[in-house]
């Protein structure tokens, strides 16, 4: 009787040979298919914390070229510069969607002067002042549009050049949330600077630019 019921059991049992790497790969799939509906939810879902009292960190690189126009007492001059800038930011919300803060900036600019020609210059600037920047669209988007103002101050030196330096930025462009907290931004624009070297001169600078940004909001 015990063996009948041992030789049944083992009939009705599924094969372990057979089986068993189907069974592995069932498994597989379903860890995988799990793991891609949390990636896929969690992307389509991330929104960006633009609400009042919250921070916003970030920083954003910028190329741009332009022409410059150098006057003086005794010449003029004509070049063309690209400038690479870095600028780590720091803001505030003070209503939603609407963030004030601080930004300096780091400045790397090589040019070539075009008329009379034949000479080369690279010029190291900082500058530092407040922005503004605006979100066009609520926060329960995984994207937004975002347009940034900024005012800056500061100095420049490099070769026989030194003195003061003003300029005003304008940016619009996409931003992507990967999460709740972190964007990547596109953004184009126009940039005005003006500079009064030491010896007397002015310069005026004028162009089109190019950024890209990383952005932390940071809830309150």
């Amino acid at each position: 009787m015990k063996m009948l019921k041992s030789i049944l059991l083992q009939d009705n049992s599924p094969p372990i040979g057979k089986f068993t790497n189907h069974n592995k790969l069932n498994t597989s799939i379903m860890k995988q298919t799990f793991l891609f509906l949390i990636l896929a939810t969690s992307f389509l879902t991330a929104k960006s914390q633009l609400n009042k009292g919250n921070w916003l960190v970030g920083g954003t690189g910028k190329f741009y070229s332009y022409n410059s126009e150098y006057s003086s007492a005794t010449y003029n001059t004509e070049a063309k510069y690209t400038q690479i800038d870095l600028s780590p930011s720091v803001g505030y919300f003070v209503i939603d969607k609407l963030a004030f803060g601080l930004r300096p900036t780091f400045s790397s600019i090589k040019g070539k002067v075009i008329f009379p020609g034949g000479l080369s210059t690279n010029v190291q600037r900082y500058w530092i002042g407040p922005f503004s920047r605006y979100y066009f669209l609520n926060n329960e988007n995984n994207y937004n549009i975002v347009a940034d103002l900024s005012y800056q101050f500061g100095f420049f030196g490099g070769g026989l050049a030194k003195g003061h330096l003003s300029t005003f930025s304008a940016l619009a462009g996409p931003v992507i949330y990967f999460n709740t907290s972190v964007g990547i931004e596109f953004l184009l624009g126009y940039s005005y600077s003006k500079e009064d070297v030491e010896q007397g001169n002015k310069e005026i600078r004028k162009g089109f630019q190019i950024g890209i940004g990383l952005q932390i909001h940071l809830e309150k």
